[in-house]
């Protein structure tokens, strides 16, 4: 058996802003690193990690560092959970998307798993460049692990470990106040999320609920 629990880097100040960061950045706010604390004392309460595999965006890395002062765990940088390259559109807000790209934002309401932005990156991308990773992640010597990572790349983490369709996965939300958590035997995966530091609630978030 394994367990798995995906975190997300708290909120930073992008985020309040409402631009798109993919591999931009930029630092988490007074709420973020309340929340990456926080969710550093529920792994904690939970019965902690046996190491934390980290993006290596500073957002990541800044929430790691606070929530390993809990977890106390081995930190290690993946390449392979960093958040979706959004190419053309980095650092913009939805709004000057919709204004400088319609077509292609129009495209993207249409086709959300698969569109790329200009010069960018698509969910299906990241799952071809993420999967062996994943997958040897099952392999390790470590029977709890905690994954910190982003908004997109969580959809992409979540899809390949309970082989969601396309639309389901677009669906799921994971906000900065909330941490996933896969139980992983041969026969299934049993999936909880915990908001803001609560106590588990069973099955996924997603965008409407």
């Amino acid at each position: 058996m394994k367990t798995l629990y995906i975190v997300r880097h708290g909120q930073t100040e992008w985020n309040v802003a409402g631009r798109m960061q993919g591999r931009l950045d930029s630092p988490l706010t007074a709420l973020g690193r309340e929340q990456a604390t926080q969710n550093g004392a529920l792994l904690h309460r939970l019965g902690g990690v046996g190491a934390l595999w980290v993006s290596p965006a500073g957002r990541t890395r800044e929430t790691a560092q606070l929530l390993n002062q809990h977890t106390k765990a081995p930190l290690n940088t993946a390449e392979e959970l960093v958040e979706r390259d959004c190419g053309d559109w980095s650092g913009m807000t939805l709004g000057e998307i919709q204004s400088r790209y319609p077509q292609s934002w129009a495209e993207r309401q249409r086709r959300p798993f698969t569109h790329q932005p200009p010069n960018g990156e698509n969910m299906q991308d990241i799952h071809d460049r993420s999967h062996k990773f994943l997958q040897a992640l099952l392999e390790s010597k470590h029977d709890v692990i905690g994954l910190i990572t982003h908004g997109v790349m969580s959809k992409v983490i979540l899809k390949y470990f309970l082989s969601l369709p396309e639309q389901e996965s677009v669906e799921i939300s994971h906000p900065n106040d909330l941490v996933y958590r896969l139980t992983i035997t041969a026969q299934d995966v049993e999936t909880h999320h915990f908001v803001a530091g609560g106590e588990a609630r069973s099955g996924l978030h997603h965008v409407l609920g």
